[in-house]
C-alpha cells in the first residue's frame, strides 16, 4: 500500500519540476525573442518607409493628376507619424533592444535612423524618419488621427498645386489619403 503513494508522489514531484523547468527556459528565453522581434520590426518598417518614400517621389515627378496605392500599410508595432507641418513622416518604437548605438544619429540612404535611450533604464526610443521640408509639401486626409498603427491602405497623389520651399524653390503638393 505504501507503494502506491510513492509512486504518486513522484509523479507529482516529477511534473512539478518540469513545469519549474519550462517556467525558469521561457523566463529567460522571452526578453531575446521580444528583442528579436523588435529588429525584425525595424527592419520591415525601414522597407515600408523606403516604398514610402519610392511612391511619394514617383507621384511628385510625374506630375498633376499621378497618384498610387499602398495596400496594405501595416504597422504592426509602434506608430507612424505624419507631420503635416514639417512635411516629415516618421515613425518610433519603444524597446529594450540596442539595435545601433544609442545617442547617435545615422543617414542611411534617404532614412534618418536615430536610437536615444528614455527615462526607463534599458529602453530606447527607436525613430526613422522621412524628411520632405526642402522637396515635398505633404498634406494629409484622413479619418483617423496620426499616429497610426494597424493596417491601413494609403493613396499618394499629386494635387496639381505647387509650393515655395524654403530654400526658394518651388515643390509640388502631395496628399496622403490614409483609409
Amino acid at each position: 500500500m505504501y507503494k502506491k503513494g510513492d509512486i504518486w508522489i513522484s509523479a507529482v514531484l516529477y511534473m512539478a519540476l518540469g513545469i519549474i523547468v519550462i517556467a525558469l527556459i521561457l523566463a529567460a528565453s522571452l526578453p531575446l525573442i521580444n528583442k528579436i522581434k523588435d529588429r525584425n520590426t525595424f527592419s520591415e518598417t525601414k522597407k515600408l518607409l523606403l516604398a514610402v518614400d519610392d511612391t511619394i517621389k514617383i507621384v511628385s515627378r510625374e506630375g498633376p493628376g499621378s497618384q498610387r496605392e499602398l495596400s496594405p500599410l501595416t504597422i504592426n508595432k509602434g506608430q507612424l507619424f505624419i507631420d503635416q507641418q514639417k512635411d516629415r513622416i516618421y515613425w518610433q518604437l519603444k524597446t529594450s533592444a540596442k539595435i545601433i548605438e544609442p545617442g547617435i544619429s545615422i543617414q542611411e540612404g534617404v532614412l534618418n535612423l536615430t536610437f536615444n535611450p528614455t527615462v526607463v533604464k534599458d529602453e530606447y526610443l527607436m525613430t526613422i524618419s522621412l524628411d520632405y521640408s526642402d522637396d515635398v509639401d505633404i498634406n494629409l486626409n484622413s479619418a483617423y488621427k496620426s499616429p497610426f498603427v494597424g493596417h491601413y491602405t494609403a493613396l499618394i497623389s499629386h494635387t496639381g498645386q505647387y509650393v515655395n520651399s524654403p530654400l526658394g524653390n518651388t515643390m509640388p503638393v502631395v496628399l496622403i489619403t490614409i483609409s
